[in-house]
């Protein structure tokens, strides 16, 4: 079985990224990615961000969206994928689910309003949890459940998210088998052991606590064509915390 690739989450190095972007870009590839996910900095057209990529011989694999773009600016997405030679995108749902009240129907419902909208113009949307989703339940179902019963696959596909699953209480294995075929992108994210997450709660993979042979064994018949390293906040530099999440994923011939 082939290897499934392994890219950054810009977030992870956004600072360096704002201060010096083809410093860090080489940097990035040095290690040994083989993709990023996300957008050109500030300042930076996606022309010249797709170019700086192409001439470190990394992919871009997606960036993000919101529903209200999907829903209000289809076009002006399409248009902004284009040239960046994508046609993938992670989108989430704090930002409505806050607009209406914590209600999950409605905000699923608008939702899937932008989905389908963005489907027809050949995207593909993807949805990255954080933990909220396993906070309420809607109908006797975790919200992240319920947004996935109602919207279907056709216009909404997954890209769990190992950390938040796990800080929201479940196995992130099981949700990857739960959402078999239906996973394209798996974001791959430690969590600090206790206390150390009293400091950080996150870690380099492979230096906290999720249960990765697990994890690795489940993604490949899952479906996953892209693992994605992010890390919200480093102890580390970032490009090292990057480095090292790289480090034990080649310790395991993934790389």
């Amino acid at each position: 079985m082939a290897k499934i690739p392994i890219a950054l989450q810009l977030y992870t190095v956004r600072d360096n990224l704002a201060e010096n972007p083809v410093q860090t870009i080489q940097a990035v590839a040095e290690m040994g990615y083989q993709g990023v996910e996300g957008g050109p900095p500030a300042g930076m057209s996606n022309t010249d961000f797709l170019a700086l990529l192409a001439d470190h011989n990394l992919t871009l694999i997606g960036g993000g969206v919101s529903p209200v773009e999907m829903r209000d600016n289809v076009q002006q997405i399409a248009d902004r994928c284009h040239e960046l030679e994508i046609d993938t995108l992670m989108c989430g749902i704090g930002g409505e689910l806050q607009q209406h009240g914590g209600d999950w129907i409605p905000a699923v419902a608008a939702l899937a309003e932008g989905c389908a909208k963005a489907t027809e113009i050949g995207l593909r949307i993807l949805y990255h949890n954080h933990a909220f989703e396993f906070e309420d339940k809607v109908n006797g179902k975790y919200g992240l459940d319920y947004l996935f019963d109602t919207i279907p696959a056709s216009n909404i596909q997954a890209e769990l998210d190992t950390y938040w699953v796990q800080t929201g209480g479940e196995d992130p294995v099981e949700y990857i088998k739960k959402y078999a075929g239906r996973l394209p992108r798996l974001h791959i994210k430690d969590r600090a052991p206790e206390p150390e997450d009293q400091n950080c709660p996150f870690a380099e993979v492979g230096h906290g606590i999720l249960d990765w042979d697990n994890i690795f064994t489940a993604s490949p018949d899952a479906g996953v064509e892209w693992y994605v390293v992010e890390q919200d906040r480093c102890v580390p530099p970032p490009l090292e915390a990057a480095r090292l999440s790289l480090e034990y994923l080649r310790s395991r011939e993934m790389v």
